[in-house]
């Protein structure tokens, strides 16, 4: 599944939970928030830390995979295949252009 949004990352969490057979408020206890906050997330709250966000997913068992999507592929690229790149690659990345001085003149 496609996640751009966090209407997208909520309908996860909704879908992932439910199958679980867990209440909001049960999955709020493990993760240690409030029902409420399990239930902004269900609705797509756009300000929510990720890093509950994947706390929540973890717990769920739902695994975060990131790629290109398919839609976003050049032309030489086949439809249906996708370029996997590690996270770790991406953050290293824009950790080291955000360090690069920019040229004097």
């Amino acid at each position: 599944m496609w996640a751009q949004s966090a209407a997208e990352i909520g309908r996860i969490v909704a879908t992932a939970r439910r199958h679980r057979r867990l209440t909001q408020i049960q999955l709020a206890r493990a993760l240690g928030v409030t029902q409420n906050w399990i239930s902004e997330i269900e609705r797509g709250k756009d300000t929510a830390q990720i890093g509950k966000i994947l706390r929540a997913l973890s717990f769920l068992g739902v695994r975060l995979e990131v790629g290109e999507a398919p839609w976003a592929g050049t032309a030489k690229r086949t439809p249906n295949k996708l370029t996997r790149t590690s996270l770790g690659d991406i953050l290293t990345a824009h950790s080291t252009s955000a360090r690069r001085k920019k040229p004097s003149r």
